[in-house]
């Protein structure tokens, strides 16, 4: 089948090995690689292209520099909320998160720095996550007054159990890589110097075994992941966007924006 095009991404970089191993990076390092809506977009349908791409045996899911990514670019969230251009969309979540759970290739995310909000539940999407002693790990949709959405309240709760998965939704406290491995949210934590080199070996691993069986055997455990999460994705994807009208959401994110302690009224 085609191979993957590069030119087509101006988001992610993308770099192809012989040895069928692509690392996609998220490349907005200036913000973090928060989430723009161009962005958002061309990772919404990358997966297509791989799957496509009979070079391509396993995926590593990375961001620019010394961040994952740091959830939606809260400046565009800004400006929609000073300018009232606001309408529900909840169909770009949704095809982010079916799209990687459908890929047939395997993603590892490879996780330095944060990995918030809406970057969080990428990465805990993939079918495995390591990260650097330094990573944190926070759905922090609270603390800018969105109920949790893009995927958190579906998975959360399979990887760490229901009361700790309300805890750190409700509470929007971070996690650090260490305990985010002992808790089940991620498979490993190494040290910052061995990132590379850990999910190198790891990724070869995986693209030296059998293609189909490893792809197909990822299929039939994402069938029963999709079958599980499916009503609470959908739900959830609606409160997020029904919070995005309040008034606590546009004060969240100008409290963010304007490092300051944001003021929730209830509205």
């Amino acid at each position: 089948m085609p191979a993957i095009d590069p030119s087509r991404y101006k988001w992610i970089k993308i770099d192809k090995r012989e040895d069928g191993v692509a690392t996609l990076t998220l490349n907005n390092p200036t913000k973090k690689n928060a989430l723009s809506r161009p962005m958002h977009r061309e990772l919404q349908f990358i997966w297509a292209d791989v799957d496509m791409d009979d070079d391509i045996r396993v995926v590593v899911l990375t961001g620019e520099g010394n961040a994952f990514c740091a959830g939606t670019d809260l400046s565009v969230q800004d400006e929609d909320n000073q300018s009232g251009r606001k309408k529900p969309m909840t169909g770009a979540a949704r095809r982010l998160f079916w799209n990687m759970l459908d890929c047939e290739k395997p993603i590892i995310a490879k996780v330095c720095g944060p990995a918030y909000g809406a970057g969080v539940n990428v990465a805990i999407a993939c079918d495995m996550v390591i990260a650097a002693e330094g990573a944190r790990f926070c759905d922090s949709h609270v603390k800018m007054g969105i109920a949790a959405g893009d995927g958190g309240p579906a998975l959360w709760p399979l990887l760490i159990g229901f009361h700790k998965a309300k805890e750190y939704m409700m509470t929007g406290e971070p996690i650090d890589a260490a305990k985010a491995a002992e808790m089940g949210l991620i498979n490993y934590c190494v040290p910052e110097a061995e990132l590379d080199e850990f999910v190198d070996g790891f990724a070869r691993k995986i693209a030296n075994g059998a293609p189909l069986a490893i792809n197909y055997s990822k299929m039939s455990i994402n069938l029963m992941l999709k079958q599980l999460t499916a009503g609470a994705f959908e739900m959830s994807q609606a409160y997020d966007q029904l919070t995005l009208f309040t008034a606590d959401h546009a004060e969240g994110t100008r409290a963010f924006l304007e490092k300051r302690p944001p003021r929730f009224q209830g509205q």
